[in-house]
């Protein structure tokens, strides 16, 4: 049975980010649909409860902190709080809000707060769950939700993309100094997800630009991560350590000079593209 091979049934993994309806709450569902045990943490009890629901509506197992992880002690606190091996961790929490702006009005602190919510928090929760997972010797799986940013740039966003970038050297960092640990560290890079926290354009259809630039032709949801992440944590991946997963419908694949109709935009032949079954230039 697939259930029985992904290895997740009865063990404790704790999502930091839990709440609020996009990726966290989704992670915590499919754990709970693998019959996992959720430790969900979060700051904010009413995201959390968005979690809590979905994990009830499908009877998963699960155990809720209100805990800001960009605080040691308060998650050494919490994982002195947890009762049963660990099995692992996803970290989630992070993302940019609104502090789109130039590099050139980027304020310091601003910068500083980004990196320090989406990197220094991943470093704290991974650093507590694998001194846990040393402890028990056992092993375990630690995943962390980058971003497409980090891997290439992100104009107007640059602290969040800085952030992701390091998020992915901390990954395979700890993939080598916990290896011999039998902790396996990896990173879901997810392109542009539709989310509570997106803009109010979420809402809407996929407009012609989105289809030209993700070849799959639309945004990706929370629960396409979500399994990106599942199989990381599970038995499924047990020799797979020190990746980056790209969970983006294509989108970084796809080179900048190409037209909507994936030619190279200086590529302007009428009997070539007619050969390929194009009607005019992209």
């Amino acid at each position: 049975m697939l259930d029985e091979r992904l290895g997740l049934a009865g063990r404790v993994v704790m999502v930091a980010g839990a709440g609020g309806g996009g990726i966290g709450t989704a992670v915590c569902r499919v754990l709970a649909e693998a019959d996992a045990t959720v430790v969900a943490l979060d700051l904010d009890a009413g995201r959390l409860a968005v979690s809590e629901e979905a994990m009830d509506a499908v009877g998963g197992r699960y155990e809720t902190r209100i805990v800001d992880v960009c605080d040691a002690d308060a998650l050494d606190a919490t994982m002195g709080s947890v009762t049963g091996p660990l099995h692992g961790l996803v970290h989630v929490a992070g993302g940019l809000h609104d502090h789109w702006a130039p590099l050139l009005t980027t304020d310091p602190v601003v910068f500083g707060d980004v990196v320090r919510l989406n990197l220094e928090s991943a470093f704290l929760t991974s650093r507590a769950v694998a001194g846990r997972l040393a402890t028990q010797a056992a092993g375990g799986s630690i995943v962390h939700i980058a971003s497409i940013a980090g891997l290439s740039a992100m104009p107007f966003g640059a602290a969040y993309a800085a952030a992701k970038a390091g998020m992915m050297a901390l990954t395979r960092t700890a993939a080598l100094e916990w290896g011999p640990l039998g902790i396996r560290v990896n990173a879901v890079a997810p392109g542009t997800i539709r989310t509570p926290r997106s803009r109010s354009e979420r809402d809407l259809p996929v407009s012609p630009a989105e289809h030209s630039v993700i070849p799959l032709g639309r945004q990706g949801r929370p629960e396409d991560i979500a399994g990106a992440v599942l199989f990381l944590l599970s038995d499924l991946a047990a020799f797979v350590s020190g990746a980056v997963l790209v969970v983006d419908g294509g989108s970084s694949a796809r080179p900048s000079y190409l037209d909507a109709d994936n030619l190279p935009v200086f590529v302007r032949d009428p009997a070539l593209r007619a050969r390929l079954g194009l009607t005019g230039p992209g």
